[in-house]
């Protein structure tokens, strides 16, 4: 206040005014300091100071100043004068304001710099320019301020490109490449999502060409207590990159096949089948059952579909969907509307060295059930069949194909509606090489790859449940749909995207090994055969497969004569039925004879 008094009157003081100090000074220090007080400015390390506390500071010295005004106003009504001249307050202001916060800004910036060489501190670029991509920026300086320097801001806003914020350029995100290329980075961070998954899975391999590491910021709703933490930062993982653009469905016709239904969801504690009892739950089912041998993983899937449901009710049913008394129990109580059959075994290996449970699992219970839900009425049937079923080189993939012709031949002589459903893998599903390869790498690998050709196709849980659902809904009856799969996945490719995404270097951090293609696998999977070709649907991820020469006279007769072998316990005769049913299926299985109980 002294220094505002002395600049106001040139250093000269008028003694009219002067006479006041011994009053003015004590109110001044009483007021200033109970603001300072109550804002606790001086809490704050100068070395973090951020713009909320410029804010604060303005708080403070206009709550102080404010209290002076009032002053002036109350003497002026009093006396007719004022107690501080206004244009000294002014200036007090002014000055208090300055001092509380240029000070601060220097630390952070000047001296800060000069301990913190850029040389030294590792480049960041942030994506997204909105509030959520300031907060990044305020969280690395306070938090990471000595190792980490932001390079430049990147976005799709063309209109704001070539401007800065708080002193960082802002650059197009088209221009990454060639950025990078003069300018080194050591970290990109996503503070928001790009418009489309396509754009970046773009964004992600250009900066893996470069070196650099990848990180995400999560939703608000995931931030501890409403604010980010630099340990909250995550890295990009590889299930994010492989996730296409959601397709929408038409619900409206979705519902008419759960909306008050009766609806059974078999496999239910498994990946695929687990989401699709997830989606069907939010159609309002009169009641959702679920069955499954896995007892924990389904118990867990109730708990996730309470959740989710609001009305009908859940029946959780644990049994083996091969146990032609327990179904036909389960058929006869609830008599269900439409049948989602999930339910299968389809490790390879373990399928090669257990034909007969692949002849239980995937081709007995299939015919169980289809007869079922044909005998007690069912409207729809929907099977979820794999890309191994195409030309089918293990015993898998032919027992899923064998099940397809099981259903397209029981169609000709039913009202049920039966439809099947072809696709690739599903991402993050027990027993996949994402998560396997997740664990190599934690442990310090090496990544283990059957060979260095192999592609597989893949596709999220959610976008294929959706798929399964709109197939299901507008099949008539004997359609074979095959979703839309984009490009297949080169598998060598995904294990060094992979470890880039940790920070880490392939075949030097983490070794990658080749272990021959197993039996029974194929270097690229198919999801049609030569003779099936597609029409589109009115969705553009499903199309419809139409059969050239399908003969199916010989089915049932065949079928009959396969199933009679699970009681003779001989796995050579089961693989030697399964060629003699589909000419095309090339197993070189020498699987021996294991023990395994009778089929009900």
């Amino acid at each position: 206040m002294g220094a505002a008094y002395l600049l106001r009157f040139n250093f000269s003081v008028p003694a009219e005014w002067s006479s006041s100090f011994s009053i003015v000074f004590p109110l001044v220090i009483i007021i200033r300091s109970g603001s300072f007080l109550i804002f606790r400015t001086f809490a704050g390390l100068l070395r973090y100071t951020s713009s909320i506390d410029s804010l604060r500071a303005l708080y403070v010295v206009s709550t102080g100043s404010g209290i002076f005004v009032l002053i002036n106003i109350i003497s002026f009504m009093l006396s007719g004068g004022s107690f501080i001249p206004m244009s000294v307050l002014l200036i007090d202001f002014l000055l208090l304001l300055f001092g509380l916060t240029v000070p601060r800004i220097f630390v952070t910036t000047t001296l800060l710099g000069i301990f913190n060489s850029s040389s030294d501190r590792k480049g960041v670029i942030i994506y997204g320019t909105d509030q959520a991509g300031l907060i990044v920026k305020h969280t690395l300086e306070k938090e990471k301020g000595p190792i980490y320097r932001i390079i430049c801001y990147m976005d799709e806003k063309e209109r704001i490109a070539g401007k800065k914020i708080e002193g960082v350029a802002v650059h197009e995100i088209d221009y990454l490449g060639s950025f990078l290329e003069k300018n080194p980075a050591h970290t990109f961070i996503f503070s928001k999502q790009p418009p489309t998954p396509e754009r970046k899975i773009d964004i992600v391999d250009t900066c893996l060409d470069f070196d650099m590491k990848v990180l995400s910021v999560p939703f608000i709703s995931n931030w501890i207590s409403s604010k980010l933490a630099y340990n909250q930062i995550e890295s990009v993982y590889i299930d994010d990159l492989l996730e296409r653009t959601p397709v929408p469905v038409n619900d409206k016709r979705i519902g008419t096949i759960l909306t008050g239904k009766t609806v059974l969801v078999t496999g239910a504690a498994g990946s695929i089948g687990g989401e699709i009892a997830r989606q069907i739950a939010g159609y309002k089912p009169a009641h959702l059952i679920l069955v499954d041998q896995a007892e924990s993983p389904l118990y867990a899937t109730e708990a996730v579909l309470k959740q989710l449901m609001h009305s009908g009710t859940i029946e959780v049913v644990t049994g083996n969907v091969a146990d032609k008394v327990r179904m036909a129990e389960l058929f006869k109580k609830w008599k269900p509307d439409t049948v989602f059959h999930a339910a299968a075994y389809k490790h390879i290996p373990m399928m090669e060295n257990n034909p007969a449970e692949a002849l239980r699992t995937n081709i007995c219970a299939t015919l169980i059930l289809a007869e079922l839900a044909s005998s007690c009425g069912t409207s729809k049937f929907i099977f979820i069949s794999t890309d191994k079923a195409v030309n089918p080189a293990n015993v898998a993939g032919a027992s899923k194909r064998i099940a397809e012709l099981i259903l397209l031949d029981i169609q000709s002589r039913s009202a049920t509606s039966f439809s099947i459903t072809r696709f690739g893998n599903v991402l993050g599903s027990n027993g996949s090489v994402i998560p396997r390869f997740r664990k190599q790498i934690e442990k310090g690998g090496p990544i283990t790859i059957t060979h260095p050709d192999v592609t597989r196709y893949f596709m999220t849980s959610t976008i294929a449940a959706q798929l399964i659902l709109e197939a299901g809904a507008m099949s008539e009856g004997g359609e074979i749909y095959v979703f839309e799969m984009g490009l297949s996945v080169k598998i060598y490719d995904l294990a060094k995207k992979m470890i880039k995404l940790t920070g880490l270097r392939p075949d030097k951090d983490i070794g990658i090994k080749f272990t021959g293609l197993r039996t029974g696998e194929k270097i690229n999977e198919e999801l049609m055969y030569i003779h099936e070709y597609t029409r589109r649907t009115e969705n553009h991820k499903i199309n419809l497969v139409l059969e050239k020469g399908l003969n199916l006279s010989q089915i049932s007769e065949k079928i009959e004569n396969l199933i009679p072998l699970l009681r003779e316990n001989d796995n050579q005769k089961i693989i030697a039925a399964m060629k003699d049913l589909l000419p095309e299926f090339k197993s070189r299985s020498v699987s021996k004879k294991t023990n395994i109980s009778p089929v009900n």
